[in-house]
Order: structure tokens, then C-alpha cells, then sequence
């Protein structure tokens, strides 16, 4: 098994993409048949002899040459596509010609890019699933060429097979198989190991029962294979690679909840099968996520240094998914802004919760909990840190309340670990939604037309539901707290805490006013 280094990872799908187009139908038909796709825009597929003729045929021949020609690229077609069927089998079987010590010839590579993308069509993916071809495919990863290009392509071509369930049964039903896509993830090449991460999510999105034999034969396979969960992890800890860190947590959310519901639903059966919390719940998998997920959660500073760095090195910088730090950007909303910005894709933020619900819910875990609970509350700052930015956490929508109920469930499960900064951030985000519901004004009417053009705000009912449960959690972290210091915050939020305990008649309340008996002794002791 090859063992590159990562920065030989700038092979990706896309590159596969821009490098390897087919070639247009005028300049295709005088390509042979083997090596050259029909398709619409794309190739067609015909014999050297099938074009020639005179340079100015009289009309009637010209049309009776396109009429034969269009009829054999009608003979020749995938389904409805313009795919040649001939050109897709053909490169498939020159698969099982490669040998261990040979290297992948530029033709190959650009006829299988090729099928790699025409394999995005669900008629292509039935072509090759009929004529077998996951066999040439596995034969190549298991004794073939042992190329991490090769690789990448054919865990593409098999991610995007996947997203017909036959190819993920006849992938999982075999234990050689499985055991070589699992064995794939010690590779180092960045740009394979994205394909495999999204080839595992492909497979786990067909389980909807957990009783799916498919979903059973994965959930043995991955339990057999020493240092599964490990590799997972080991990916999440190691990688620089935002993309690949993107891919990873959403294939280990996808393997998290889909062996879950195996397990669950299989609970009472004959199968014996291996403890979930036995499997999944290991310090490197654990460790894996938090440092991922931090690191995408980094801010705009952050990732300047990084393109910087790399640029020193020899790498070329992006500034994909970098916002404008602009101080003046965001003055309308009400709030100073947030800079340096974080900035990431909030499906991540989802992701990295539903892990973590996941994994805090086990029994196990709790027993455990001092060592995960720090770092996953460190993520969860970040979180909040987040919702602080202009418009992410007003207007509320059912993204925000989600993010806010699974925040509160989590750290139920972390026993209200208490940390300083975390316990300021959760403070911050409870007397934003406070202030808001105080302050909230139904909309009018008769609104200027400007007016009218804004998001619709959320019912006030939500803010007061959402800021009590804040106002709840706050509480909850504050009575496990050994001491919490509130000196050094804002004595206006800690003021409109404070009141706002005392008005309701809540047990959890009025033990979090007796652990903040010195502080409001002190506070009057002030006044007077």
C-alpha cells in the first residue's frame, strides 16, 4: 500500500474535472472507438473509416453519412446520455491488465477521469453495475497498480457508484473488500482520502432502518478491523486539509448514526455484534473530532497565516471561504463587530453536534467524562462565539434553535462542566436573546417599503422559550461551578442574570442564587 506524502494530494476530482474534458464531437469522431466516449457535450464513438470520405460530398451523401452516423451513436449510447457504452466497459476491463510494479499511463488516467465524471449519471452507474464492473475496480485497488492517483479515481468512480444501493451491497457483502477500503484510510495522499471519507458517507446514507443487511455486514466488517475507529481519528487529528477535515467529520457522523441505529435495532438479535461504545467510543476518534472541528471554527486571522505559511513553503494560498474582516460591514446590526470573523460552513457546526450528542449519550462515557468534557466544551465556546457574529443568532430560525437545544443537551451530559470563558460566552448569547425579547416590537403594518423587505423576525414567543433555556443552563453550570468568578464580566449582564433568576420560582434558580451569595452580598455592600 503506498504510503505518499500529503502534498502530493492536488489530484482531486476536480483536477480530474478540469483536466480530462471530453473532447468535442467535431474533433471525437476522428478518434477510434476504443479510446473515445460519445457523449453530448462530449465524444462520440465511431471507426476511423466511419469519417472518411470526400471533403465535399454531394448533400444527399453528406446526409446519409450523418443519418449512419447519428444511428450509430444512438446504437452505442448509454440510456438517453450520449455516453458510449464501448468506451466506458472497455476502460473499465484495462483495469485487470495493470500490474503492481507498472505505472499508470497518462491515456488510462484520462480515460478514467472521464468515466469518472460520466459516472455522475445514473444510467452510466447501471451500465457498469451490470456488467460487473466492481470486480476490474476491486481487483485494481486489492492487486493492481498500486498508484495513489489510480486510487483516487477508482474511489471516486466507486463513491459515485454508491449512490445506487446495489453498489454499496455488493461492496459490503465482501469482507476482502471491505477490509481494503478500510486498510485505504493509512494512506497519506490528501486527495484519495477525501474520495474514500465521502465513499464511506455514500454507503451509510442508504441505511433508513439499521436492519439492512448491507448496514449489519459494514457494522461487523468496521468492528473487525483493528484500528478503525483509530484511523478515522488519526485523519481528524493530522489533516490540514479543510476539505478533507469536511469530508471526515461527515463521514464519521454518517458511520456514528447509522451503526447506532444497526446496533440499536439489532439489539435482541443472534448476530453478538460488537458493543457500539466498544467500537467508537476511543480517546483517538474522541480527540479526532474536537481538533478537527476547532480547526475549521479557526478565524480569518488564523487562515491568513496559514495561506501565508504555506506560501513561504512553496504552496499556492486560497482564500476560499475568507470573509472581509470590514469593521464597517456589519455597523447596521447593532452589535460591535466580530473581528477577526469566523467563518465556515454552519452544516459543519451540525455535524460536529449531532458526533458529539452521539457519543456524550452513552452510558460509557460517563464514566469517562473528566477526560472528553474540556475539549468539548472548548468547541462549544466556539460555538457561541459564533452565534455572537451579526445575523447568526438574530433573527432566530430553526437553525439557531437547534444549535441552542443541542448546546443545552450536551452539556447536560457534561455534567455543566464549568470554564470561565464558556460560562462568559453562554452569558453573552442568554442577554442578547434577552435584550431582544425586552425590546421586541411587532412588526407594523403600514412598514416603509425598506422595512418590508427584511427578514421576517421570529415570534416573540421563541425568544423568551430560547432565553430561558439559557437562563436554565446558566444556572445549571453555575450550581457545579467550585467557584465562579464574576467579577472581571459585565456588571449590567450579570445584574439582568441575577434578576432574572430571582424572578422565577425555580429550584435551580434559587441554588444558583445561594452559590452567588458573595457576589451579590458584595454588590450590596457596594450600594450602601
Amino acid at each position: 500500500m503506498p504510503k505518499e506524502d500529503a502534498e502530493l494530494a492536488g489530484s482531486s476530482a476536480a483536477t480530474a474535472k478540469d483536466s480530462n474534458e471530453v473532447p468535442p464531437v467535431e474533433n471525437a469522431i476522428k478518434e477510434t472507438d476504443a479510446s473515445v466516449p460519445a457523449s453530448a457535450p462530449g465524444s462520440v464513438s465511431v471507426s476511423a473509416s466511419g469519417s472518411s470520405g470526400s471533403a465535399t460530398p454531394p448533400p444527399a451523401n453528406e446526409e446519409a453519412d450523418e443519418a449512419e452516423l447519428l444511428e450509430r451513436m444512438r446504437g452505442d449510447a448509454v440510456g438517453e446520455t450520449m455516453y458510449s457504452s464501448r468506451f466506458i466497459l472497455q476502460t473499465v476491463m484495462k483495469l485487470v491488465q495493470l500490474q503492481p510494479d507498472s505505472p499508470l499511463e497518462q491515456q488510462l488516467e484520462d480515460d478514467l477521469c472521464k468515466v469518472w465524471d460520466m459516472s455522475v449519471s445514473p444510467e452510466v452507474v447501471t451500465l457498469l453495475l451490470e456488467n460487473d464492473a466492481v470486480d476490474p475496480i476491486m481487483y485494481s485497488l486489492i492487486d493492481g497498480c498500486e498508484d495513489v492517483r489510480l486510487y483516487e479515481i477508482l474511489i471516486g468512480l466507486l463513491g459515485n457508484m454508491c449512490a445506487q444501493v446495489e453498489c454499496a451491497e455488493l461492496l459490503t457483502c465482501s469482507p476482502q473488500s471491505m477490509e481494503t477500503l478500510f486498510k485505504l484510510a493509512n494512506c497519506l495522499d490528501t486527495g484519495m482520502l477525501i474520495q474514500l471519507m465521502r465513499l464511506y458517507q455514500y454507503i451509510m446514507a442508504h441505511v433508513l432502518s439499521g436492519k439492512e443487511q448491507f448496514a449489519v455486514d459494514w457494522y461487523v466488517c468496521f468492528a473487525a478491523f483493528e484500528n478503525s475507529a483509530q484511523n478515522l481519528g488519526r485523519i481528524l487529528q493530522q489533516s490540514v486539509s479543510d476539505e478533507l477535515l469536511i469530508a471526515a467529520l461527515k463521514a464519521t457522523n454518517a458511520i456514528l448514526a447509522s451503526c447506532a441505529l444497526v446496533e440499536e435495532e439489532n439489539a435482541n438479535s443472534s448476530l453478538n455484534l460488537k458493543p457500539f461504545a466498544e467500537v467508537f467510543l476511543v480517546q483517538e476518534l474522541c480527540d479526532g473530532v474536537n481538533s478537527a472541528f476547532l480547526r475549521l471554527m479557526r478565524d480569518d486571522q488564523a487562515k491568513l497565516a496559514d495561506e501565508e505559511g504555506g506560501e513561504e513553503n512553496g504552496e499556492i494560498p486560497t482564500a476560499a471561504g475568507v470573509a472581509p474582516t470590514d469593521n464597517e460591514e456589519d455597523a447596521d446590526v447593532g452589535y460591535k463587530s466580530c473581528a477577526p470573523k469566523i467563518t465556515c460552513d454552519v452544516e459543519i457546526i451540525q455535524t460536529y453536534l449531532n458526533i458529539c450528542t452521539i457519543l456524550v449519550q452513552l452510558p460509557e462515557a460517563q464514566a469517562s467524562m473528566d477526560v472528553y468534557a474540556p475539549s468539548i466544551v472548548n468547541c462549544l465556546t466556539r460555538i457561541l462565539q459564533f452565534l455572537q457574529q451579526p445575523l447568526q443568532l438574530i433573527p432566530l430560525g430553526e437553525r439557531q434553535e437547534e444549535y441552542l437545544e443541542d448546546l443545552a443537551h450536551i452539556w447536560s451530559r457534561l455534567k455543566y462542566c464549568y470554564q470561565k470563558e464558556a460560562f462568559t460566552n453562554l452569558l453573552e448569547v442568554w442577554y442578547r436573546l434577552k435584550q431582544h425579547t425586552d425590546n421586541y416590537t411587532e412588526k407594523d403594518e403600514e412598514a416603509s417599503e425598506f422595512e418590508e423587505d427584511d427578514e421576517e423576525d421570529a415570534p416573540k414567543e421563541q425568544y423568551v422559550e430560547n432565553a430561558f433555556k439559557m437562563l436554565r443552563l446558566l444556572a445549571c453550570v453555575l450550581i457545579k461551578a467550585e467557584s465562579a468568578d464574576l467579577q472581571e464580566m459585565s456588571k449590567e449582564k450579570v445584574r439582568l442574570f441575577v434578576a432574572s433568576l430571582k424572578a422565577e420560582e425555580d429550584a435551580e434558580f434559587s441554588k444558583a442564587l445561594e452559590s452567588l451569595s458573595d457576589y451579590t452580598d458584595n454588590e450590596s455592600a457596594g450600594q450602601a
